[in-house]
Parts: structure tokens; sequence; C-alpha cells
């Protein structure tokens, strides 16, 4: 017990000093939140911790946006330990809190043009960063825009925050997909931009809170992982799964609130140095804590093939499922009657049909025998 007393004060110490650094960085692969990154109980207490003491985040939007804040405060008003500190055109400085600008210095309700579509935008976005030195993390959230935005006007964003990334390299500026509730054409004129979106953050190891994954996925206490979408064009579009429909905050329900602030901890706690799930692949967690389930691929990222590996407590089948970055089921590998402990399965990159696959970011299941659900991700380069 004492050393595991001293390991955790060791890791506790490392990650604060990462997280007192957290700022710009160049990442080896893109950092994409998902569905799969909303189980803050996988997150190591000194990551979040780290998050708390180093991250200050920008964070401008509309209404929709107000679903990442709202989310927060309630995880907070069940756990303590996830404090935030949310300033309105002003940066807290509460000590152990996650500390938002919520905003800019000017106002809270922020559309395109007051942050990224315009020179004055810009200016107004450079003013809170100038202004406020301590910010290392600056993101804008989509209400509705993309439902009808040209695929000119989107690229006009991923080159306007670009720009703003060459300026303040101190900062990073993390992307974002527009919300999925529109169906018919004006939704899937949404999921083509939003793929621009996606493939500009893997083609150049950005980071990207993925809001249209988290629309579309909810976790059924009784059977794990649902995706909601419907066909248009012959497009298996993303869509608000039907959990979610409600007006409870931001247009949607408490829980899909909730669900997204908990993708925010996740956000926090990797822009503060942890490397995320995908780095424990193990018998145990990073606190020392034996059994606890984890799910992951080395090489990550992989060209050719890689070998994804979990852990479990008891012997018995496996099934990994492989899901891209829409939320499309593309493989299913299986392992029968294995044993206890660390177990891994490969995989070629390719689908069912024995079909390479594009590259791109591909999220992970493991069911066990034992009813026991792992998540994690891999990224496939070509």
């Amino acid at each position: 017990m004492r050393k595991r007393g001293c390991h955790v004060a060791i890791f506790t110490l490392i990650a604060l000093c990462l997280g007192a650094a957290a700022g710009a960085r160049a990442y080896a692969a893109p950092v994409i939140i998902t569905h799969a990154c909303t189980d803050t109980s996988a997150i190591p207490k000194a990551w979040i911790d780290a998050a708390q003491s180093g991250i200050k985040l920008h964070y401008a939007h509309t209404s929709h946006g107000g679903q990442l804040t709202t989310g927060l405060n309630r995880i907070e008003s069940g756990d303590p330990g996830y404090s935030v500190a949310i300033g309105y055109s002003v940066l807290p400085t509460e000590a152990g809190a996650l500390c938002i600008f919520d905003g800019q210095e000017h106002d809270t309700y922020i559309t395109p043009d007051e942050y990224w579509e315009t020179e004055t935008g810009l200016d107004y976005t450079r003013s809170v960063l100038d202004n406020n030195p301590d910010i290392n993390v600056s993101m804008w959230s989509w209400c509705t825009q993309l439902n009808y935005y040209s695929q000119a006007q989107c690229q006009d964003y991923i080159d306007a925050i670009s720009m703003l990334e060459g300026e303040y390299p101190g900062v990073t500026f993390v992307y974002m997909t527009c919300n999925a509730q529109a169906t018919g054409s004006s939704g899937y004129n949404r999921y083509l931009n939003n793929e621009m979106i996606r493939q500009h953050c893997i083609d150049n190891d950005k980071v990207l809170f993925d809001f249209a994954d988290l629309d579309a996925w909810w976790y059924n206490p009784s059977s794990g992982w649902e995706f909601s979408s419907y066909e248009y064009e012959g497009a298996d579009v993303p869509v608000e799964h039907p959990q979610f429909n409600g007006d409870q905050a931001g247009h949607t329900t408490y829980e899909s609130c909730e669900q997204k602030g908990k993708a925010v901890w996740w956000l926090a706690a990797r822009l503060a140095g942890w490397p995320g799930e995908e780095a424990y692949v193990g018998p145990e967690s990073p606190d020392g804590a034996a059994g606890a389930a984890t799910l992951g691929a080395r090489p990550n990222p992989f060209r050719g093939s890689t070998r994804i590996e979990f852990s479990r407590p008891r012997s018995g089948d496996a099934r990994i499922r492989i899901y891209d970055a829409a939320g499309r089921h593309v493989r299913t590998l299986e392992e029968r009657a294995g044993g206890a402990g660390v177990r891994a399965v490969a995989w070629d990159g390719k689908d069912d049909a024995g079909r390479a696959l594009p590259a791109g970011v591909y999220f992970l299941d493991a069911e066990c025998g034992d009813g026991a659900v792992s998540r994690g991700k891999v990224v496939l380069l070509r």
C-alpha cells in the first residue's frame, strides 16, 4: 500500500508539471474527442488535477454550444472533484477548478462573424488571447450554420483557425463539428461539411471536439452504445439519437449535455498531457488498481497491421467491433475462449469484406464474455 501511494504521488507530480506547461503542442496523431471519450472514470485523477491547474480555456458559442457548459456544471453538482469555474467575458482565477473564459470580451452569444468569419471577429478573438495570456486553449462551437454553409465557407473556417494557430503558437485551437439535429438535405449538407473538418484534423494532427458524433451516440445501460442515423443520397448520415430529443438545455436533454461535459473533461485531460486510455493497455490501471478493463492498439497510429490489446479478469470469448469516424460498423474481430489477463487480436486495416479502409480514426468496442465493455481508438495511416 505504501508503494502504491508513492507511485500515485510521483504520477501526480509528473501530471501537474505537464499540465502547467499545457498549451499548443505538436501531436503525433490527431486528438479526436468522440462518444468513446466520455468515461470520466477512465481518466486518472492526477490528470483531472492537471487539467484544472494547467488548462485555461477560451470557449465561444451560441445556444447549442451551451450544452457543454451546462453539462460541466451538472457534472460538478454531482461530483465536486470535477470543479469548473466559468467566467462570462472574463477568465476566472479559481484554484482547483477548470477555468473557462466564456464568450468574447463584449458578449457571450458569439456567432461566426464574432470569432473567425470576419476580420472584426478575428480581432475579438485576438483581443481575448492578448489580454489573457494564461489562456492556452481556444474553441468555438457551431450552432446550425453547417446545415446551409457551402463547402467553400466551411473551408474558410478551417483557414481562419489555421491562421490563428500560426499567430498564437502557444494556444491550442480546438476544431468542432456541427450538431447533428438536422435531417434531410440540410443534415446531409452538414454531414459533408463535418467530414471536411474531420479530414483536416486527421490529415494535419489537429484537435477535434466531434459534437456531431456525441449527438449521434447514446449509451444504453442495458445493451451498450447505440448509433442513430438516416439514409440520404446513399450515405448513412449521423443524426441526434432519439434519447437526446428534448429542450431541457441548449436544444437537447440534460443527459446529452452531460455526455458532452464528460467529453470536455477528456479533452482537457488530453491537452494537459494525458496520453489517453490507449496508452494504458495492461492488467492494471495507472494508479495501480488491479483488474481495470482497458483497450488499445500497438502500434498506434499504424500502417499495415496493429495488435488490438485488451485486458479482462476472467477467461471467455471476446468480440472487438471497429467503427469509422462516422460511427459506421466496419469490422468485427473475435477471440474464442481466451484466457484472463492481457489478450490481443490482430487487425489488418480492412473491413469485414476484406477491403482496405481509408486512413482515419477508428473506434473500438470490446465486449468480453462476462459482459464487460471497454472502449478505445486507433489511427490508421496510409
